[in-house]
């Protein structure tokens, strides 16, 4: 019986070793590199060699493989790994972005750096000295990611010639192509002495190099090859260490000749080497511990930039940012823009209704920059408007929000502000003025002059203080601009300030435009004045245009006119009192009263066909801030919007009045044309605000 079982028992270890060999690598193992240097590359001769290809052989000996290797650019070698067209890559770094498409082994073949390379007589010694200098990079090469990143976070900007390998990159150098390039350690260490190049002492993203594969496959010949490594590292006269010897060191090694060899010379030798090797060690740390404090300075530079863009995000949420704001409050239009000088500032502005009539107005500006008056912002914003809920005049909210921050004050910061009430039916304003720029009241022609009564010291100095406040009452269609000292005092590059006078000029060019319209054509103005240099203020603007319900009820009219050209003057004069009664700004109206002149004249020369009187109607009607006119006529059927310009036709052969609809269309938003019971009804549309 023990005979039997001795023959089984060796089948089973025989099958399951074969079988565990066969699941390993059935069939070739195909390997794809890059010319890396000396861990893999392919000799003059065509030959694979290097620190990889000695490991893989071993390995591959004892494990029975057959090895075919597969060159390509690293992009390439990336490439099929993933695709499955080789099945393994050896020496790809320890990267994130490595590790989440592919599979590392534990065990290193090497370690490697990115190492900085200059002309052999450039006088490059520090990072700060490539602002605006060319450096040769492999375009895939973390190494040339990890310098971009690191020159990024000093704000340094370099030119990068992107090149497919080490060899090019040096041979640029080499020939003062460019200022600098960047090499994998290992590779220059190897190649240094074939250029004219010089090391510098800026070294980074130290890293090891490991093989690797896909995610999909081949774990087992990767968990193989950790294997055999760990085993080959242990012993230290094993193929790992006799291969790195040959190809890093040993190369460089020297054969004295006999003549040389005498003790005191050898002695000489060894003390040289020896100051050599400590100058060299002093160097690497020097290196090393300039490079851990350069990580601790984009760390801490890091976390500084995420917390004020986090404060900044905080304070533009606080001031309200969606436009148009109460869009179901037909009174008013109104728009802001808060734009800080720094990541936060302390600039502010707020609307919100007191009661059902009454609409609060609000912009201020605290004293200093950054994080404190930010912070100095947000407190006094929301007394404000905690005071406004309780006290409706501005000179008893101002008063009691003094008395609160006044009280307790130690860094003595203060704030100016501007506070109105709007009644909203009878366009009444009612302000208070602690300190900060006087508003401009703007008039339906663009004429402004400043509310400058009630002007009372800023927030935060005397708690005793009792502020006062003015009136002003407020028509339909006219304005008001709220602003910041951000704005007048904006500097161009000879430190020219902006001023109230061109603030007012730019004001009376903005006559029927909206809020929003009025805000962004000032912003403009002043980013044209100021040129390139950035702001040293915060600029913050705030405009409103009151509405007077007892003028928004007159929305049409209608008009009965004979087919004469001189009824024009009427028709004029009907658009003008219905745009008046609207606030419809003068460009639209201008576009209007073109479009229908032309229209008009048509129907008059070219719509009934003989020469009697006939009547047409024009109907005028205002509805969701469109201007809309209705023409009808008992003339020939006639569809206008089927007319064809044909550019090039003659003039005689082109339809009648083609040009006069065609600029119709294009000066409205919309045209509707129908033939209803034997009238022409043509419908024109123009959106105002």
């Amino acid at each position: 019986m023990k005979n039997r079982i001795c023959p089984i028992f060796l089948l089973i270890v025989f099958w399951l070793h074969w079988g565990a060999t066969a699941s390993v690598a059935d069939g070739p193992v195909v390997v794809g590199f890059n010319e890396n240097p000396p861990l893999i590359f392919t000799d003059t001769d065509g030959q694979v060699k290097g620190i990889a290809f000695d490991l893989l052989n071993d390995i591959a000996d004892e494990e029975g493989w057959q090895i075919r290797y597969l060159p390509g650019s690293y992009s390439e070698c990336i490439r099929r790994l993933e695709e499955g067209t080789v099945d393994l890559f050896p020496g790809m770094a320890v990267a994130k972005e490595h590790e989440n498409r592919f599979i590392l082994g534990q065990e290193a073949i090497v370690a490697d750096w990115g190492q900085l390379y200059t002309a052999s007589d450039a006088v490059l010694s520090d990072i700060l000295d490539f602002q605006d200098k060319a450096v040769a990079v492999v375009g895939s090469d973390i190494y040339f990611q990890a310098f971009a990143t690191i020159l990024e976070k000093f704000e340094i900007r370099s030119r990068f010639v992107q090149v497919d390998s080490y060899g090019e990159v040096l041979s640029l150098v080499h020939h003062k192509e460019v200022a600098a390039g960047i090499v994998s350690h290992l590779y220059g260490a190897y190649y240094e002495k074939r250029f004219r190049v010089r090391r510098s002492p800026v070294s980074f993203r130290h890293t090891e190099l490991r093989f690797a594969v896909s995610k999909n496959q081949n774990r087992k010949i990767l968990s193989t090859l950790d294997s055999h490594l760990k085993k080959l590292k242990e012993n230290p006269n094993s193929i790992f260490y006799s291969s790195l010897d040959r190809w890093t060191q040993g190369v460089r090694k020297v054969t004295l000749p006999l003549w040389l060899r005498p003790l005191w010379v050898l002695s000489a030798i060894a003390v040289i080497m020896g100051l050599i090797i400590l100058g060299n060690i002093f160097l690497r740390r020097q290196v090393k511990l300039q490079t851990e404090a350069l990580k601790v300075t984009i760390a801490e530079k890091e976390k500084i930039e995420s917390e004020l863009a986090v404060a900044r995000e905080i304070q533009l949420q606080l001031v309200p940012g969606d436009f148009p704001a109460f869009s179901n409050r037909k009174e008013f239009d109104i728009y802001a823009s808060l734009e800080p000088a720094r990541e936060v500032g302390g600039d502010f502005y707020d609307c919100f209704f007191i009661d059902g009539n009454h609409l609060c107005l609000v912009i201020g500006d605290v004293s200093g920059k950054g994080m404190p008056a930010a912070l100095f912002m947000a407190m006094a914003k929301t007394m404000i408007k905690s005071g406004a809920r309780l006290l409706a005049e501005p000179e008893y909210i101002l008063a009691d929000v003094n008395r609160e921050i006044a009280r307790n004050n130690p860094s003595l910061t203060f704030v100016t502000v501007f506070l109105g009430v709007l009644n909203l039916n009878s366009g009444e304003l009612t302000y208070s003025c602690a300190g900060h720029n006087p508003p401009l009241f703007i008039g339906r022609k663009g004429n402004s002059v400043l509310l400058s009564d009630a002007q009372c010291p800023a927030i935060g100095f005397d708690d005793t203080f009792q502020y006062r406040q003015a009136a002003v009452k407020m028509q339909h269609g006219e304005s008001l601009l709220l602003y910041t000292d951000g704005v007048t005092e904006a500097q161009d590059s000879q430190d020219h300030l902006f001023s109230q006078e061109a603030l007012m000029n730019t004001v009376s060019l903005t006559a029927g435009l909206t809020p929003k319209e009025r805000v962004i054509a000032i912003i403009s103005r002043i980013r044209e004045f100021t040129g390139e240099r950035p702001l040293d203020d915060d600029l913050t603007l705030l405009s409103l245009t009151y509405f007077s319900p007892h003028h928004m009820g007159y929305t049409g009219k209608r008009i009965i006119l004979r087919n004469d050209i001189h009824e024009m003057g009427r028709i004029v004069e009907a658009i003008s009192r219905v745009a008046e009664s609207a606030s419809c700004p003068r460009v639209a109206v201008h576009d209007v009263t073109l479009a229908i002149e032309e229209v008009f004249s048509n129907i008059v020369f070219y719509g009934f066909g003989d020469d009697l009187d006939h009547n047409i109607t024009l109907e005028l009607l205002v509805e969701n801030n469109t201007l809309i006119l209705i023409l009808q006529d008992g003339g020939i059927p006639f569809n206008p919007l089927n007319v064809q310009v044909g550019r090039e036709k003659p003039l005689e052969e082109r339809d009648k009045g083609g040009m006069g609809i065609m600029l119709a269309k294009n000066l409205m938003d919309r045209m509707d044309y129908r033939r209803d019971q034997g009238k022409n009804i043509l419908r024109l549309e123009k959106r105002f605000r």
